[in-house]
């Protein structure tokens, strides 16, 4: 569609998977899924044994990963219909249907999971270390590390079922409240409603009236359906508290990190050392409030630009910013970036009713990763489209990998994105001068920040929520508001002054309720990424240091992340090592203390 000053935004082909949401391929690729999962069971079930040849155990993977691969092809579609239009109910319900279908013929191949843990150590030793099984290693390296949390078949099958009228359920019902919501705001005395992303972006504004308009707008609908919000978070929460008792996690956060093949060991030494660094965020918000001649800060100013007016870049701008930056990194970055605009698998337009915020579906590797924007063309959103294309190039390079390897770890794809980020912050900033140059510096700052200490600040906020909804049954908004502030304020110490009206806002994050713990991945990445910039930008060999990087996502999940970044020297477990990435923030926030 096209959009003054934008330009024409592109909407995505999905004809990779199918042609619409009455496509009877979709019907047709469920039944088929059924009856080969069914096929499956006569075919395995019980089969897999310490007596197994190698041989058969790798052609039952290989059959399982056929089927899996065909039959999450719906649920995918479906599920990408349905953020670009949730007000369609039947993009609602065929959500529903295919997640539906999906968790019913992924109970039927549960067995084969229980059945590979369930060999003896000496065995699964032996597939691991063998030529047979090389392509599967670390999937069962992975596999054999949930073995203290597997139940019984029928037990897992019956939490897979009642998820669909629990947890994927009720987050359904959050991303759509907020999805269809009409945000009120008065500009120049002139009410609009608008989706959320557009009011978001007012904080954005150069107009201190327009931020507040818009810091308003977002409380004052949060606080109309507030009482179904934390309804929302606190039955998540307790179902998350059943699952992780019944599976045997010891803390709330203990099955994120065995997903992200992190422990709680490396993951709080990353912690302690953000926690020790804080203090930068509250010097560059001071330093904040006197560029923009403030007596004070609120909430609402953090975003503040520094410019009267900013920059704004037509979609067809922004694609040529991003290809160049990764052009000049490597060739290969450009060629698979290129695929995305050129084949259409990007939706670029903020509309209402489709879903805020950003992302990259992996989709399958037989089909094709797809980017999900709200484009609006300042410079944040130049550096969104670089974010999500980054995690779309990984996809791609992982491509010539089967299903079960087709995947890395949380804190691994973050990296890629923002690396891709950096590429085009370093480039943008080589062409600016002056006051732009300064924006730039502070606007990327600032996302920085909010990667890194806004992140980490959710994160510990996750661990007190959980905390307390466990040990102090279900929790009032105004509770769970004061967990929220205590780590908000302790991150902008005296620079910044929340309103009590942001102890509202932890309610509008979907990352609280569909991955649990997702966000310290964030700060992980991030920190990860700026230590790997670094790196890059102080070698004399920089073909093959983009060499390494190219060939480390190529790797996908082969490998863990520890052994991804090897070449790179770096040991996830040292302080020291996550420090070095605080060293580099405090070191952009004195460049931009010197450019003002």
């Amino acid at each position: 569609m096209e959009h003054e000053k934008l330009g024409r935004l592109p909407s995505w082909d999905l004809s990779a998977l199918f042609c619409g949401a009455d496509d009877p391929r979709i019907a047709e690729t469920l039944r088929d899924a059924h009856q080969r999962a069914d096929e499956f069971q006569q075919a395995w079930r019980g089969k897999i044994t310490d007596a197994s040849l190698p041989e058969d155990i790798l052609r039952a993977l290989q059959e399982y990963e056929a089927i899996l691969q065909e039959a999450v092809k719906p649920y995918l579609y479906a599920d990408l219909l349905h953020a670009t239009d949730v007000e369609n109910p039947n993009h609602g319900a065929l959500a529903q249907k295919t997640q539906v279908a999906l968790t019913d013929i992924g109970n039927k191949l549960l067995f084969l999971g229980l059945e590979l843990i369930g060999l003896s150590d000496e065995t699964l030793r032996r597939l691991v270390d063998g030529d047979a099984l090389k392509n599967y290693a670390h999937y069962l390296e992975k596999l054999l590390r949930t073995k203290p949390h597997r139940l019984i078949e029928r037990e897992e099958q019956m939490m897979n079922d009642f998820s669909l009228t629990g947890a994927s359920a009720f987050t359904r019902l959050f991303d759509e409240e907020l999805s269809r919501k009409k945000f009120r705001v008065v500009i120049d005395s002139e009410t609009h409603e608008w989706p959320e992303e557009k009011v978001l972006n007012l904080l954005h504004d150069a107009d201190r009236e327009k931020r507040k308009a818009g810091a308003d707008a977002i409380t004052r609908e949060l606080e109309k359906d507030l009482w179904r919000l934390t309804y929302i978070f606190n039955t998540l929460a307790q179902d998350k508290h059943i699952s992780d008792r019944y599976q045997k996690y010891a803390t709330p956060e203990a099955s994120r990190h065995l997903a992200n093949e992190t422990t709680q060991e490396m993951v709080d030494t990353m912690s302690a050392a953000v926690s020790e660094g804080i203090g930068v965020v509250a010097d560059y918000y001071s330093l904040k409030r006197e560029v923009l001649g403030l007596s004070e800060l609120y909430d609402y100013d953090r975003y503040a630009p520094v410019l009267a007016s900013e920059k704004i870049y037509s979609f067809d701008e922004a694609r040529e910013i991003v290809l160049s930056a990764y052009g000049k990194f490597s060739p290969v970055m450009r060629e698979k970036g290129s695929e995305f605009f050129e084949k259409r698998w990007i939706d670029a337009e903020a509309r209402h009713g489709k879903r805020g915020g950003a992302f990259c579906s992996y989709m399958t590797p037989d089909t094709h990763p797809v980017v999900f924007l709200n484009y609006l063309g300042a410079t944040k959103h130049v550096l969104t489209l670089a974010h999500e294309l980054g995690h779309g190039v990984h996809a791609s390079l992982m491509r010539k990998h089967t299903l079960l390897n087709f995947d890395t770890p949380l804190t691994i794809a973050e990296t890629a994105s923002v690396f891709g980020e950096m590429l085009v912050f370093d480039s943008l900033r080589k062409t600016l001068e002056g006051k732009e140059r300064v924006a730039l510096y502070m606007g990327k700052i600032e996302e920085i920040f909010a990667t890194v200490f806004r992140q980490h600040a959710m994160y510990k906020f996750e661990q007190d929520f959980h905390t307390a909804r466990r040990s102090e049954d279900e929790l009032k908004s105004e509770r769970i508001g004061e967990l929220w502030m205590s780590h908000q304020k302790a991150m902008f110490g005296d620079s910044v002054t929340m309103r009590d009206d942001y102890s509202l806002w932890w309610s509008y994050i979907p990352h609280f309720l569909h991955t649990p713990f997702y966000v310290y991945a964030y700060t992980f990445g991030e920190l990860l990424t700026l230590s790997l910039y670094d790196t890059y930008l102080k070698t004399d060999d920089k073909a093959a240091f983009a060499d390494t990087y190219i060939a480390m996502l190529e790797t996908g999940g082969t490998k863990s992340p520890q052994e991804l970044v090897d070449p790179f020297g770096v040991d996830l477990s040292s302080k020291e090592f996550w420090q070095g990435g605080i060293r580099v923030v405090r070191e952009m926030v004195e460049e931009a203390r010197k450019l003002n």
